[in-house]
């Protein structure tokens, strides 16, 4: 059976071995983030527009007006944010049904699969990934929300009339918001997996990733550990870097501005490196499914060293 810390080895050298990867990776999360910034900042744009064009002088006028412009494009920004938002997901469903599967290989193969093959894993499973996707995320999101909506009643009734019971009851929602958003998340991840690596539709592929977690729910949570905590890690990093890039401790704004692009460059490189703890940690669910399989050899057992000869025996001995 895999154990938990040589799926983590395979899934950063399946990374490791297929740079490209976490590099498409990358821009996928970036390109998102830019396409879902970009109706905020054009409403921002025109809100300014229209103060600017109020009577000079008239500064609550101008308010008034940008207030105006902000209400009527509430809407529109959503709807924006909605499809830019679901344009990265689609995209980044795509480069899972193309990545998944070449991680799987690496891992059975223990080494890099033969190139040319990301376009035709795509065009072959990209339609069964999307809706295991819209599957497993759609899980999650709706428990997220109903937990989000439990906690934002709740919390105010336990101001307002504390109790004991009631504070642990809250307590519990947000300890099994946690939790269950954790299983969920490792579900969805699953779902990804089975569907794209091993080519189950979207519900066969659900019902055989919760089989699969109940069967290594050890192994799985001991994988998501291990990720969250390399991340932690590259977070505060990046955070150190980022914080004492100005190095003044009063801000002053010709200082801030000459931070603006190290400090983008350290959030690019942090934006790389999570791309790549990203596809290792989807190297090792497929790792680990793989092996349920039995599509992954256990590493040969290392032959013990040679027992050292005794001191005693080495030293000299009298004859007589």
């Amino acid at each position: 059976m895999l154990r938990a810390n040589h799926a983590v080895r395979l899934g950063l050298r399946a990374a490791s071995r297929n740079p490209e990867l976490p590099f498409v990776r990358a821009l996928i999360d970036q390109g998102g983030n830019f396409l879902a910034g970009l109706p905020i900042v054009f409403a921002g744009l025109l809100a300014l527009g229209a103060a600017v064009g109020a009577a000079q002088g008239d500064g609550f006028r101008a308010a008034a007006r940008a207030l105006n412009a902000l209400s009527q494009l509430g809407w529109p920004v959503l709807g924006g944010v909605a499809a830019a938002l679901a344009i990265g997901f689609t995209a980044g469903m795509l480069f899972w049904a193309g990545a998944v599967p070449l991680l799987a290989a690496d891992a059975e193969l223990d080494r890099r699969p033969p190139a040319g093959n990301f376009s035709v894993l795509v065009s072959r499973g990209a339609a069964r990934t999307l809706a295991a996707g819209i599957l497993g995320s759609g899980i999650s999101l709706l428990f997220l929300l109903a937990c989000a909506a439990a906690l934002f009643i709740a919390v105010p009734v336990a101001l307002l009339r504390p109790s004991g019971p009631f504070f642990a009851g809250v307590a519990l929602v947000g300890a099994a918001a946690l939790l269950g958003h954790l299983l969920l998340d490792l579900l969805a991840r699953l779902t990804l997996v089975r569907a794209a690596a091993f080519g189950d539709p979207a519900t066969a592929a659900f019902g055989r990733a919760a089989s699969l977690l109940g069967e290594r729910l050890g192994t799985f949570l001991l994988v998501s550990v291990a990720f969250t905590f390399l991340e932690l890690v590259v977070a505060s990093a990046a955070a150190a870097l980022t914080g004492a890039l100005s190095g003044a401790a009063v801000f002053r704004l010709a200082t801030e501005i000459l931070a603006v692009a190290p400090r983008a460059a350290v959030g690019l490189a942090a934006a790389a490196v999570f791309a790549w703890l990203e596809v290792g940690r989807m190297g090792a669910l497929a790792a680990v499914a793989a092996d349920v399989e039995g599509l992954i050899e256990p590493p040969a057992p290392q032959e013990p060293p040679p027992v050292a000869e005794l001191v005693v025996e080495a030293l000299p001995a009298d004859d007589a």
